[in-house]
This record gives C-alpha cells, structure tokens and sequence, in this order.
C-alpha cells in the first residue's frame, strides 16, 4: 500500500499502459471517483475513453466488480484501488497525484460526459480559464442549476434559508442570487456544484480538494480558496454533463452532512464569529425544510422517508455547534 500527497493509504495503482496512452500525446487526465457502482462505470468509461485521453479510475472501497468493468476491453485505463471510503475529496486527490495531463477532469461515477464536452471544458481551461465546469442536466435531460454563492453567512442566509431553488420572476428582475443563474453563454462564476470539473493540474495540486467533510461543502472551501488566489473559473454551457444524483436525493445521511458542513465550511474559512452567524441560520434552514416536509408527508405530497431525512438534517444542525470550538 501507499499514501497520497494528503496520507490517503491506497492499494496498489493497476491498469494496461499505466503511464502511457499509447504514442498519442494526452489532451487532457479524466479522474473519475468511482463507489459501488459498475454499470454507471461502464457507460462512462464507453463514452470517453479515447486514444487522447488518460482515464484514471479511483476505485473507492477496493470494489471487484469496478475492478472487472475497468478490465474490460481493451480500455489501457489506470485503476487507483482505496481500502474503505475516505470521502470524494480524498478520492480526487489521490487520482490527482497519478494524472499526467496538464488539464484534470475530475467526477463522480453518476455523471457522463461525451468526448466533444470533455474537448469544449479542456479547450476553456487551455484557453485561459483556471477552472471549466459543464452545464448539468439531470437524467430526464432537465437543465439542474449548479451555480452557487460563496460560503457567506449572508449567502447562506439568502439562498438557502430563504429563497427557493426555483427563480421567483418578480424578484429575479432585483436580486442577483447565484443559485437562480443559468447563463446561455460562457460566464464567470465564484463556485458550483462540483459534478464535473476541469481545472489546471498545477492549481489543484497546490490546492487539492479539501478533505475533512467527507462528503457536500467541500467544494464550497474548494472554491473560497481558489477566489483567494484570484483564480478565473468558468461555466461553460456549450459542454455538457449528464448527472443522475442531484439536489431531489433526500436522505437522511446527506442531510446531516449538509447541515453539519455547512457550519464547517464557514468556520474554516471565516473564523469562528462567522460560524456563530451560519450556525443560527443552518439551524433555522432545517427547522423549515423539516416543518415544510413533515406538512407535505402529512397530506401525502412526498414520501415519509423524505420528512425523516429533513428531520435528521434538524437533529444535525442542532449538534453542529461543536465545529464552532
């Protein structure tokens, strides 16, 4: 076994041509988190792998059926075998340190991205930009809004305790809210959801991907720390991603992760006075999210699982004032 540059412990790196993609020079590295799940692989890998392309493959868990499908064909992919679940931060990171290209994609195993997206996003970051992220749409092929505030307390305030999701056209017309933008064009934006990123190699090696979230809000840190180094990153709507998770995922793990990392991020990257502030206001949030849902379970509107998962992101956020000490 050996430890990535962050002490990750990983099993030995695995793959045909683990160092070469052939005599073809590489366009860009794909870094792919993969947990438990082979058929999605699958169909991502059939989509990408290309002889300018080097696709490493983070198999989280050390799992034998990704190991099988990585495998499969005649692929030449790089397979990064990880005992247990370090979280995707970890993953990234270590998938990081095996790419050669100049250019990282990095994503999870839910999301697909075809070839002309992957050349649209590395062609952006070749081009100028430190950071390219797709447009995502969800497995209905529904455009998901990706874009998001910095971690602020007013932020938080703002898009998360009191707007909805969806833009109210009466105040759109007033307010800037990052979580209502949908550009048409390419723009430049402060953070996203971290679905599918590419980035110089150089930039996340010197900023690798925070890891002590596990899992949400680590890329909300990710990208305060690339706006302190004056970093350009760019949503690129020409390039898109196809995601099979997203925001109508409800459970009761993820809304605990959600709440308690927010109050996390915020700590670490504004101090405790700011924490205090994001506290009261993650607290609040799930109060809501738990009495809105628990009335819709009430009246058969969404499942009862949906209201115990709100109200376990309550308990949460009621216990996430230890990350102020």
């Amino acid at each position: 076994m050996s430890a990535s540059p962050t002490g990750l412990s990983t099993g030995p790196v695995r793959g045909v041509g683990v160092g070469t993609v052939g005599a073809t020079a590489i366009v860009a590295s794909v870094v792919i988190v993969a947990f438990h799940r082979p058929a999605p692989l699958a169909r991502l890998l059939d989509a990408i792998v290309t002889p300018d392309l080097e696709v490493v493959v983070v198999n989280v868990g050390d799992d034998p059926a990704v190991s099988d499908v990585i495998a499969s064909g005649a692929r030449g992919v790089v397979e990064i075998a990880v005992r247990g679940n370090p979280g995707f931060a970890a993953g990234v990171n270590a998938g990081v340190a095996a790419a050669r290209g100049n250019v990282v994609v990095f994503m999870n195993d839910d999301a697909t991205l075809g070839p002309a997206d992957l050349r649209a996003l590395t062609d952006a970051v070749v081009a100028g930009a430190d950071v390219a992220v797709p447009r995502v749409v969800d497995s209905d092929g529904r455009v998901e809004r990706t874009i998001a505030a910095l971690p602020t307390p007013k932020a938080l305030a703002c898009e998360w305790l009191i707007l909805p999701d969806e833009p109210i056209g009466a105040l759109r017309r007033h307010l800037h809210v990052e979580k209502w933008r949908l550009p048409s064009r390419p723009e430049r934006v402060d953070a996203v959801a971290a679905v599918a990123v590419a980035v110089r190699r150089t930039l996340v090696v010197n900023e690798p991907m925070p890891e002590g979230y596990f899992l949400y809000w680590e890329e909300s840190e990710w990208f305060w720390n690339l706006r302190e180094r004056g970093a350009r990153v760019e949503y690129r709507p020409e390039a898109t991603c196809r995601h099979d998770g997203g925001r109508s995922d409800v459970r009761p793990e993820k809304s605990r992760l959600l709440a308690r990392n927010a109050v996390r991020c915020v700590r670490r990257t504004q101090g405790r006075g700011a924490g205090v502030a994001a506290y009261v206001i993650v607290v609040l949030w799930n109060a809501r999210l738990a009495i809105a849902d628990g009335a819709r379970a009430g009246l058969g509107r969404v499942p009862r699982t949906q209201a115990h998962a709100r109200r376990a992101g309550f308990r949460a956020a009621i216990g996430s004032w230890r990350e102020l000490r």
